[in-house]
């Protein structure tokens, strides 16, 4: 099967989410032959593929980097003119059984138009909702693409990236979503037969027993990127320090193109000494340390870092967002202090059987439903039975 993988910004050069299910993913099915088509500013572009975080598998037949589009008033136009120029640059001859594209954004956008315009199926895995992160206070977008910092002009991007949204669900064959928050507001821009089918963790992840040390080991981990919300661990650790519990801090993060946050991050490190920073270093083994993950994302659909920890016996702990909720770990309401947070995190702490207990039951989720070898299952048979009918199309 010869596919066209149509995505944004980070992988292979930059850990996250999307990064880690396109590597899982391409690593998963090996039959298949990819040509990966990434859209990404500049900067990304000079990056080497083969001196990336992550490597590029063998069954990538070519990788394709193009730059976002101008992103005007007239919306239309652009699009149209980006299209156009996106078309001249694209090698001819290649042959592809399908399409997928992993959001409604820019990928979606030239998804949508190469299913149309050459009858190939399209498949589309929503992983985040983009008018919606734009909505939540989003700076910059995977492909790098930086967010207007005006509040009309934010307004203005919502609504394009909703008509691109309504566009990719209008043409798509098939739609999947992440996250089972996400349904609602796909459903909404005409989202239909959305399947869901979640993230996972390698089944190596998984370990039967864990040994603890007196003090717990408090970890962050994501990029360093507005819509994670860096920062807020800070107040964890605050706050831990005025209740006199004493507790190992760990921050693991990655670059995100968002160098103010970066350097606010530093800047935050410098008071809290007690905080081991780490940057852009591989997850597992300083999971492997953790006993407890602090979520802060202000929008999230399914942090893949949940399902990471509680494969390693961490407990994650934060304010739910999108698909973290008490069936993953200790989530708290909004109206819940950080301070009721932490008290709850000591008590359990105090209780090394009921901590356990609640690890436990957490961790039986992820070994049911969440691991890439039964989700990637999943899309094969998924894909073979869009394709089954369908001739193989040449541009």
């Amino acid at each position: 099967m010869q596919a066209l993988l149509i995505i944004e910004g980070t992988y292979p050069w930059y850990r996250g989410g999307v990064s880690e299910w396109v590597y899982q993913y391409l690593l998963h099915l090996p039959e298949m032959e990819f040509t990966v088509l990434q859209i990404a500013t500049d900067e990304f572009q000079g990056l080497d593929p083969d001196k990336a975080l992550y490597p590029l598998t063998p069954n990538i037949n070519d990788f394709i980097r193009i730059s976002p589009p101008a992103f005007s008033s007239d919306l239309q136009k652009d699009l149209k003119a980006w299209y156009e120029d996106m078309e001249q640059a694209f090698p001819a001859g290649h042959n592809f059984d399908i399409i997928h594209v992993t959001n409604t954004g820019f990928a979606g956008f030239l998804g949508a138009h190469l299913s149309q315009d050459n009858q190939i199926p399209l498949l589309l895995t929503e992983h985040a909702i983009y008018w919606k992160e734009v909505e939540m206070g989003a700076s910059a977008l995977e492909c790098g693409y930086q967010i207007p910092s005006t509040e009309i002009a934010k307004k203005h991007t919502v609504e394009h990236f909703k008509e691109l949204a309504r566009l990719t669900y209008q043409h798509s064959d098939q739609i999947v979503t992440v996250s089972k928050v996400n349904i609602p507001e796909q459903n909404k821009l005409g989202a239909e037969r959305v399947e869901y089918i979640p993230n996972g963790i390698p089944e190596t992840w998984l370990v039967d027993q864990k040994r603890r040390g007196e003090l717990p080991t408090i970890g962050w981990v994501g990029r360093c990127a507005e819509m994670k919300n860096p920062l807020a661990f800070f107040d964890y650790v605050n706050t831990f320090d005025q209740l006199g519990q004493k507790a190992n801090f760990t921050m693991l993060l990655c670059d995100a193109n968002e160098p103010e946050l970066q350097k606010k991050v530093i800047e935050k490190a410098k008071k809290f000494p007690q905080v081991t920073m780490i940057w852009n270093e591989p997850a597992e083994a300083y999971l492997s340390e953790f006993d407890i993950l602090i979520i802060t994302s202000h929008n999230e659909s399914q942090p893949l870092v949940m399902l990471e920890a509680l494969a390693k016996k961490a407990l994650p702990v934060g304010y739910q967002v999108g698909d973290f909720t008490d069936d993953f770990g200790l989530s708290f309401s909004k109206d819940r202090s950080i301070e009721e947070q932490v008290k709850r995190i000591s008590e359990l702490w105090a209780s090394p059987i009921d901590f356990e207990y609640l690890v436990d039951e957490k961790v039986k989720l992820i070994k049911e439903k969440h691991t890439w070898i039964e989700i990637f299952d999943e899309y094969r048979a998924l894909m073979n039975r869009m394709i089954r009918k369908e001739e193989t199309i040449t541009f």
